[in-house]
């Protein structure tokens, strides 16, 4: 019998690797640059992150479906990660300076196994809830706590100034989340196993007159790829997180050149978060009452009404009062979107599907930070996210378009909701 992780274990793994982020991405910018790494290296340093969620994704997805394997790779990444920053860390500790080529190895090894430490999170998340009776965003919120504690409490106590401080503090948080991955129960887990049966079914098929054999992995992931409303979501989330990107990259500036306070630089940020926690844990009823593509429409749509409003407003405290926006332009488009994807891909590829899913935003941040970088420096906040909020407004189009074109109905996924019905 395959034990489930429990909702407590998954909360706890979101937060261990949530917290990861929390350090990684307010301190990595800035410890570059103590490290006298600047402009283009420190760009192409940085995409590291983005760019691995174009391949990482899909790769771990599909070697997860084909093996029938979720936390053994999730604990395969967390140790993949330990061991780039751990080396960082040791090389940091010794005065060994590893100049642009060791810091970007070390950055896209980190990116590497980083991105499946998460889709494999949501992979389990969404399957475990089938039994739990626990909704995904009550799970997921975790990790955005565990974000804005350690974005607080590493940007109080970490000097990046101190080459060894930043890569000690990220190893020491990776061996938490990779000691958190085992209280994630693998005991049914069997890959191998997976393998020798794989190997089976395809010498029955090859003998004369053997039976039909159940559809592969491969087979279903094409089928779901040609599949013209789940191509347009992909689509929608390329777009939709592009435009996204323009706040992770622009917004900060954009406070401080319009006059924002600078005090109040992080509550804004706590703000948007904080909203981004309240929808999380009031999810389930939401995506109990509409389809998720009816959700991802409204999403954004209030990307773009967001993105419009911060190209326009200049006032201080009506910029402090559009941040809880965030809990619709980012936690409903990604509850949605993964509630979209458990739906309309067949089981055996869940995770397939999760990683193209993660590619595809990916793709779309990636995008996103080579255009908004120039596109700021040539108008500022006004011409940024202006075009942010077309770029929303056509994913919504094409939101509208892929819901009406939806196959299977998906009213409402009993995974997501927190009403769902426990399943032995």
């Amino acid at each position: 019998m395959q034990l489930k992780p429990s909702p407590r274990a998954i909360s706890l793994y979101y937060f261990g690797i949530f917290a990861v982020l929390g350090v990684y991405l307010p301190l990595f910018p800035s410890w570059l640059q103590a490290q006298e790494v600047q402009g283009l290296a420190m760009g192409a340093i940085a995409a590291t992150l983005p760019a691995m969620g174009l391949i990482a994704p899909p790769l771990f997805g599909f070697i997860a479906d084909s093996l029938g394997v979720r936390v053994w790779l999730i604990r395969a990444a967390c140790a993949g990660a330990l061991v780039a920053f751990a080396l960082l860390a040791l090389s940091s500790a010794l005065g060994v300076a590893l100049g642009f080529g060791g810091l970007f190895v070390a950055a896209l090894a980190f990116a590497f196994f980083r991105a499946p430490m998460f889709t494999m999170a949501d992979v389990v998340a969404i399957e475990a809830s089938l039994s739990s009776g626990i909704a995904y965003g009550r799970l997921r919120l975790w990790g955005s706590i565990s974000f804005a504690l350690m974005a607080i409490v590493g940007g109080a106590l970490i000097d990046t100034a101190r080459p060894a401080a930043f890569p000690a503090t990220m190893t020491a948080v990776l061996l938490v989340a990779f000691a958190v991955s085992w209280t994630l129960p693998a005991g049914g887990e069997a890959p191998f196993q997976r393998l020798r049966q794989q190997r089976g079914a395809r010498e029955a098929a090859a003998a004369p007159a053997a039976p039909a054999v159940e559809d592969s992995v491969q087979q279903r992931a094409r089928a779901l790829l040609r599949s013209r409303d789940f191509r347009l979501f992909l689509a929608a989330s390329f777009l939709a997180q592009s435009a996204n990107s323009s706040y992770d990259l622009c917004y900060t500036l954009h406070l401080r050149d319009v006059g924002f306070p600078e005090a109040l630089v992080g509550v804004a940020w706590a703000v948007g978060v904080s909203g981004e926690i309240a929808l999380m844990a009031f999810s389930g009823p939401l995506l109990q009452r509409f389809a998720p593509p009816t959700l991802l429409a409204f999403a954004f749509a209030g990307a773009a009404l967001r993105w419009a409003l911060l190209s326009s407003v200049r006032w201080w405290p009506a910029l402090l009062a559009i941040q809880p926006l965030h809990a619709v332009s980012f936690a409903m488009m990604w509850v949605a979107s993964l509630a979209y994807t458990r739906d309309r891909a067949h089981p055996q590829i869940l995770a397939t599907a999760q990683g193209l899913f993660s590619a595809s935003a990916g793709a779309g941040s990636v995008i996103g930070m080579l255009v908004w970088g120039e596109l700021y420096k040539r108008g500022g906040g006004s011409l940024t996210f202006g075009v942010a909020s077309i770029t929303a407004s056509i994913a919504f189009v094409l939101a509208v378009t892929f819901a009406r074109s939806t196959r299977r109905s998906l009213s409402g996924s009993s995974v997501f909701s927190a009403s769902s019905q426990c399943q032995e």
